[in-house]
């Protein structure tokens, strides 16, 4: 991956396009944990040459201006990859897709997973497989899919990022969708907050599959930002996080 003059993209900055071809954005905090180099201030001026040579661009709304987006030659070396990326993200958006996208991108950097898709990246490639039916509500997918590698097997685990609460109603139809849908090993939901997790435990307990709720487990955002590999996960009995998990499948 190189500059139009020649200079080779270095490797730092080769994984934040990559990472902003599959979320949709970066925030200036999580270029600072996953891709900066060296001192604070140096990471600075290695995000600020990225955005002078048009790699990146601010995202001009005031809900997103602490966070960049792919720019003209960021999307001509995507192409040059042969990479595919997913659309821009709304500025809204922005803190919930960077977030549940950047423990992936930790999960596999550790190597606990080859391959990790986005719900923007499922939705761009219509992959069926993993589509989930709300009925009324519509088509979704799972916020990331990814496979976990294992001692002797990989399964295949769908994230879910709960930023907000949500109706009832809608994690009802949510936790049907998964009990009908594509039958994924796991099912972890990221929550913000206790509440979030209680109403999706009232779904699971009025869906009735168990099954499916011995493959669902509960992780808090601040755990998860913080290390998704060790973070906590309430409710799964096989194991108390990702790398105890991977160690005993």
């Amino acid at each position: 991956m190189k500059y139009p003059h020649g200079r080779k993209l270095s490797k730092n900055a080769a994984e934040a396009v990559r990472f902003v071809a599959k979320v949709g954005s970066l925030e200036r905090e999580i270029w600072y944990k996953l891709f900066g180099q060296g001192t604070l201030r140096w990471k600075q001026m290695q995000l600020q040459h990225l955005i002078n040579r048009k790699i990146f661009k601010y995202n001009t709304s005031k809900h997103g201006h602490d966070a960049v987006v792919i720019d003209r030659f960021g999307v001509e070396l995507i192409k040059s990859m042969g990479w595919q990326h997913v659309n821009t993200i709304y500025p809204h958006e922005i803190e919930h897709d960077v977030t549940i996208g950047a423990g992936a991108w930790e999960i596999e950097k550790a190597g606990f997973c080859q391959k990790w898709m986005t719900e923007r990246e499922l939705k761009s490639q219509k992959l069926d497989n993993f589509k989930l039916d709300l009925k009324n509500d519509g088509i979704k997918y799972p916020d990331i899919v990814c496979r976990i590698h294992g001692k002797t097997t990989s399964p295949i685990v769908a994230f879910e990022y709960e930023k907000t609460s949500k109706t009832n109603w809608r994690y009802n139809k949510t936790i049907k969708a998964y009990s009908e849908g594509f039958n994924f090993s796991y099912i972890f939901f990221v929550v913000a907050n206790a509440s979030i997790e209680q109403t999706i435990k009232k779904a699971m307990q009025y869906i009735q599959d168990g099954q499916l709720n011995s493959k669902i487990g509960f992780i808090s955002v601040e755990d998860w930002k913080r290390n998704p590999l060790n973070a906590k996960i309430r409710g799964l009995k096989i194991a108390e996080n990702l790398t105890e998990l991977a160690s005993k499948i």
